[in-house]
């Protein structure tokens, strides 16, 4: 009977989703010496097959409800990982989402995992990895899914991922900052430099090349050979350019510390959507763009230069003469090779701080906070020990359980209750979240698993007294936008602010919530949403369990790819219909 069953959801299944493509990537992780910014240091990289170096890693596009497999081998023979897909809801496929501990246990070196997932939402994506600070060292991507019905799509695309880049291992910078909390509270690394499409150039005469040799291995120090550790003038990604024709670029901040204020020399820049949500067109000439977001800008080429470039610039917001580029090159004009501008951002330009200007287009906005609509009203505190590097939410320092949450949830088929910072909401609540920083720098939180409103930002009043010094669901209430809030998965918590934000948990499954700046994120800056325990949809055939684990072979990785992908059509056909 079960069997009649499953072949009829099946056969509807595939007849209703003939359109849909299976995209299917196999990656091995691997260690290599390479010079992004002209230094050459230890990066984690992507080898997809090919035989050609990828950094960062090979961008995945797919079609809307396409069926996105990537069967990741684990190469780095010191360091476990997993792969996080920002911006996929993983409706209904809860085991992919890449979480070390929280939807999966880590793969193990030498291991492989096998990620199967629909294409859905739409829009600008990205992928890296969720396990420690390793994105930082280069394990990460551009991940597009592309919308049947774009009302942009006659632009051509320009996707660009910018990331400030260091010359030292993240696990190696966290350690640092751990072993000595003290003396290094809050000095991050400091800026360096910084590479768009995995291109930079940093100014060699600042380098120190025995430290540089020192955190090497000697086999990264053999590879090198006679290369010297740092090669000057190396070429910035560049744009090639039509005159009078409009460009889509889709910009990423893949940062693990530092936000940036994007801006192209002497071109308008028109936001069309966040995060993958369509909205209003909204002109500017500089967008601040936070770890983690994603911002869709048309650009229209009416400008020519003498020098044949103009510069495409990411700034860090906290001090605009730490710069890196890219170049904007009109195909009739000279091949330019001019230096970058030694100079601050140009003045007086409009800028865009938050997204609180920018109305959704395709979103269903009725989402009033009059009572019953919110079942649930959450208030998440945030802080940074000043004694050592621990950071907090609600003062409790996340330490995540060995057993991932979503399986402990699943085999349970309770809730998990014994963790901090793990809130534990049913199926579609509504639930509105307070977020409080009371630290004198931002944070940008990112929600798994969901979308979410925007309903207000503010500055709190520290010169108030007990509750009047934070933002309060009651009293302040007509201070929030529930007509048209922006509807995002990523948001800049400010200075000594606040964020109010609102999600209806249609999402079964374990998802992190947590500040994107990976040394908060890496010191506990995280909590989690359990939501309906009792309806999680049952792991994937060969989920790995910490016991099971064992080198797949190609043989092995076919029939678990055959049985997922099956079982996948399932889900999304329940989804869908």
């Amino acid at each position: 009977m079960y069997a009649i069953f499953f072949t009829c959801i099946f056969l509807l299944t595939v007849s209703n989703l003939s359109h849909a493509a299976h995209i299917r990537h196999e990656w091995t992780l691997h260690y290599a010496a390479y010079n992004p910014d002209g230094v050459y240091r230890t990066v984690i990289s992507i080898d997809d097959g090919s035989n050609e170096f990828k950094f960062p890693g090979p961008t995945i596009r797919a079609q809307k409800n396409d069926i996105i497999e990537v069967i990741v081998h684990n190469g780095l023979h010191t360091e476990i990982t997993s792969i996080h897909w920002h911006g996929i809801h993983q409706l209904y496929t809860p085991w992919m989402d890449g979480v070390s501990y929280t939807t999966q246990y880590p793969i193990l070196p030498l291991h492989s995992f096998n990620y199967t997932f629909v294409a859905n939402p739409v829009g600008t994506h990205w992928y890296h990895s969720h396990t420690g600070a390793q994105y930082a060292d280069g394990l990460y991507g551009i991940l597009i899914i592309e919308d049947p019905n774009d009302p942009y799509k006659k632009f051509p695309d320009l996707p660009l991922i910018m990331t400030e880049w260091f010359h030292r291992y993240a696990i190696d910078q966290f350690d640092i900052l751990s072993i000595h909390p003290t003396e290094h509270h809050h000095k991050f690394p400091q800026f360096l430099s910084g590479v768009m499409n995995g291109k930079g150039r940093h100014n060699c005469s600042l380098i120190d090349q025995p430290l540089l040799l020192l955190n090497m291995t000697e086999q990264e120090q053999n590879q090198l050979g006679d290369k010297l550790l740092c090669v000057p003038n190396r070429p910035y990604e560049r744009f090639t350019v039509i005159y009078n024709e409009t460009y889509r670029f889709r910009l990423i901040a893949a940062g693990s510390e530092f936000n940036y204020k994007f801006s192209i020399d002497n071109h308008e820049l028109t936001v069309i959507a966040i995060d993958g949500v369509y909205v209003e067109p909204y002109k500017v000439q500089q967008l601040w763009i936070y770890i983690g977001q994603r911002y869709d800008v048309l650009v229209t080429m009416n400008q020519r230069s003498t020098l044949g470039v103009h510069w495409i610039r990411a700034a860090i917001t906290a001090n605009d003469n730490n710069q890196f580029y890219a170049i904007l090159h009109y195909n009739d004009t000279r091949n330019g090779t001019a230096e970058p501008p030694q100079s601050p951002l140009p003045p007086n330009q409009t800028f865009l701080l938050n997204s609180m200007s920018l109305v959704p287009t395709n979103v269903n906005t009725d989402f009033s906070l009059k009572p019953p609509a919110f079942n649930e009203t959450l208030t998440v505190n945030v802080t940074c020990l000043p004694q050592d590097h621990r950071c907090t939410i609600n003062s409790v320092i996340n330490k995540m359980s060995f057993e991932p949450t979503l399986y402990t949830m699943y085999i349970r088929g309770v809730q998990q209750t014994t963790l901090p910072n793990v809130f534990n909401l049913k199926l579609n609540d509504h639930v509105m979240i307070v977020v409080n920083n009371f630290q004198d720098f931002g944070h940008p939180f990112h929600l798994h698993g969901h979308s979410f409103y925007v309903l207000g930002v503010g500055k709190y009043n520290a010169s108030g007294t007990g509750e009047q010094t934070v933002f309060d669901p009651v009293r302040d209430r007509h201070t929030l936008n529930f007509i048209n809030p922006p509807y995002r998965d990523t948001e800049q918590v400010p200075e000594l602010s606040y964020i109010v934000i609102g999600f209806i948990t249609n999402n079964p499954g374990s998802w992190l919530f947590h500040c994107h700046i990976a040394w908060d994120m890496e010191a506990g800056m995280i909590a989690v949403f359990n939501v309906a325990a009792d309806k999680i949809p049952p792991p994937p055939v060969n989920y790995p369990l910490v016991t099971d684990y064992q080198v797949r072979t190609s043989s092995s990785n076919k029939v678990q790819s055959t049985l997922t992908v099956f079982f996948l059509i399932i889900s999304v056909y329940i989804y869908m219909f």
